[in-house]
């Protein structure tokens, strides 16, 4: 049994290894993350997390991003020649993949839990598990990412199943994903994790930042005297790539250059930090409002949390640790990865339901 999460722009498979740590499993490019991208071939072929020059070089509609912000979704379906492709059936071979890679390593899988975004609803949440059983698994549960980062959370730092303080502890997760965008303040015992409050928006997420900086690029270009590069969609794909990795430098860097070729000319702007955190500060207050009102909800202030757990690869930007920092009144932890922590959350909670299904303690035995 494995836990999955199934992200907007990368997905990952976990289990819990002989010695009750949870263990991402690498796909067969050797990488922990496999991108949710489905490119649409010919005669009823896909390929998923397929290379980048392949995705340039191919038509608009044969590229599928973000299916997971249209899942329950039933006026989505894309049509690749005479079928009718549904956001399940695009996930189920994103699972597919996942599924395929690990038996490699691990043989057979047949059985998964896998995490959703805390507010999908019951909708949602069905064309999730008949993704799995698309994909040939029994999803035996869906867990919410929130509390799958939580579990991982006690897990790692040994708050479930050891005597501890009366006090539960407080911790806030704000989980800034590729395509969605949640925060959950959630108090932890040693036997429960209890989900105090939880808000969040399915259609904000790191692509809104990279279009953003998009924006900005094309307004450059613009301003030069060149045209729009987004209107050629080779080009616009290769800017909008440029600007996801201008995206992540800039994490680490004050300044980057994003270079684009276009209508016969190169263009090599410079784009600065601060720069790109005006352009997306709106993006950021957004998420900083949502906080707020789940801090608020659950009757707790910034400086009552005993932690600040990030989740999603897109809180890599400096500013949302400082905003978090702000709020909270100190800089978020760094206990877990992540961008692989709600996964390794899926494998202890399968793991849990296993050791329950076979009689045995699946807490205290850890």
């Amino acid at each position: 049994i494995v836990g999955i999460d199934l992200g907007t722009s990368y997905s990952a498979l976990a289990i819990l290894g002989e010695y009750g740590q949870p263990r991402v499993i690498d796909n067969s490019s050797q990488s922990p993350l496999t991108a949710s991208v489905v490119l649409l071939g010919s005669a009823d072929r896909a390929e998923v997390d397929p290379a980048v020059e392949s995705l340039a070089r191919c038509q608009p509609e044969q590229r599928v991003v973000a299916i997971k912000r249209e899942m329950g979704n039933p006026r989505c379906v894309v049509r690749h020649g005479n079928r009718r492709l549904t956001p399940e059936l695009l996930s189920s071979l994103i699972l597919t993949r996942l599924r395929k890679d690990a038996e490699t390593q691990i043989g057979p899988i047949r059985r998964a839990v896998i995490t959703v975004p805390y507010y999908f609803n019951e909708l949602r949440r069905r064309a999730t598990r008949n993704a799995g059983r698309i994909a040939g698994l029994d999803v035996v549960d869906i867990i919410n990412e929130p509390t799958a980062a939580a579990l991982t959370y006690a897990w790692t730092c040994g708050a479930l199943g050891q005597a501890g303080p009366s006090q539960p502890r407080r911790i806030l997760v704000y989980d800034l994903g590729g395509g969605t965008f949640d925060v959950t303040l959630v108090e932890i015992t040693a036997t429960h994790l209890r989900v105090r409050a939880t808000d969040g928006d399915t259609m904000l997420g790191g692509i809104d930042w990279t279009n953003r900086l998009c924006e900005v690029l094309v307004e450059e270009i613009e301003g030069q005297g060149g045209t729009d590069p987004t209107g050629d969609p080779e080009t616009g794909f290769r800017l909008t790539q440029a600007c996801e990795n201008a995206k992540r430098d800039l994490s680490t860097r004050m300044v980057t250059t994003v270079r684009v070729a276009h209508d016969g000319r190169n263009y090599s702007i410079d784009v600065t930090r601060a720069r790109f955190e005006r352009a997306t500060a709106d993006l950021l207050q957004r998420t900083g409002d949502t906080t707020e009102l789940v801090l608020a909800q659950a009757d707790v202030q910034g400086g009552d949390l005993d932690d600040i757990v990030l989740i999603g690869g897109s809180t890599a930007m400096p500013s949302v640790r400082t905003m978090l920092e702000g709020l909270g009144g100190q800089p978020p932890g760094t206990l877990l990865d992540p961008q692989l922590a709600v996964a390794q959350g899926a494998a202890i909670h399968a793991a849990i339901l296993e050791a329950r299904q076979q009689g045995t303690d699946g807490i205290s035995g850890q």
